[in-house]
């Protein structure tokens, strides 16, 4: 999916695989969320609003990925952030109120690798994706996966929420899709991205308000 690898060229992957892993501390929300209760439509803000709290709490970030979760009980939004150096943190906004109940500390890319649990097969797939290529061709994938990662980051974060919700209910959609059309599918975002790379940064963002235009259709 595009969502997942505009995730990866920002760097955030680690912050995904620790999505559920995190301990919270007892945070105290207000929508209580009994055991197995179905949240959808109880959340009194949108993802943009929570997203907007979260880089209002951490200011040097920019939020590139949340969604509604339960922690202790009570109703939030998980926020990812990421700063200019690939740090990453994990803000709790309040989805009754918008406001930020707790900020994890700043996780950098070269720590994260030092844990034992760190994603091996996110970096196999990395590492499969750039054999056969030269140095030269290595840096210059690189480079164009930052500037994409640069351009998803630099969209409006109105932009930024839109293409998250689009995703999360393509991702509905793809868990009852046959093995042929799922295959369909990777083929097609998979063209999609190779179109994407060897544009220029100004042009790589246009691509991407392009498609968020196109949701609105």
């Amino acid at each position: 999916m595009l969502i997942g690898v505009l995730v990866t060229s920002v760097g955030a992957t680690p912050a995904l695989a620790d999505w559920d892993k995190t301990n919270y501390p007892a945070i105290q929300g207000t929508i209580s969320i009994t055991e197995d209760q179905n949240y959808t439509g109880l959340s009194n803000i949108s993802l943009a609003d929570a997203m907007a709290s979260a880089e209002a709490a951490v200011p040097d970030s920019k939020a590139i990925y949340g969604k509604l979760s339960v922690i202790n009980g009570y109703l939030v939004y998980k926020v990812i952030m990421m700063n200019d150096d690939r740090g990453h943190s994990k803000v709790l906004v309040d989805a009754g109120t918008g406001d930020e109940l707790y900020v994890s500390d700043v996780i950098t890319k070269d720590s994260h690798k030092k844990k034992r649990n760190y994603d091996k097969k996110h970096d196999k797939k990395i590492k499969d994706y750039f054999k056969g290529m030269t140095p030269e061709q290595i840096a210059e994938k690189k480079q164009q996966f930052k500037e994409m990662g640069d351009a998803w980051k630099s969209l409006s974060l109105q932009d930024r929420a839109a293409m998250i919700i689009h995703f999360m209910q393509m991702k509905m959609q793809w868990d009852s899709m046959s093995e042929e059309e799922k295959d369909a599918k990777k083929v097609e975002m998979k063209k999609k991205w190779e179109e994407y790379l060897p544009l220029s940064p100004d042009q790589k963002k246009q691509k991407l308000e392009d498609y968020v235009k196109s949701l609105k259709n």
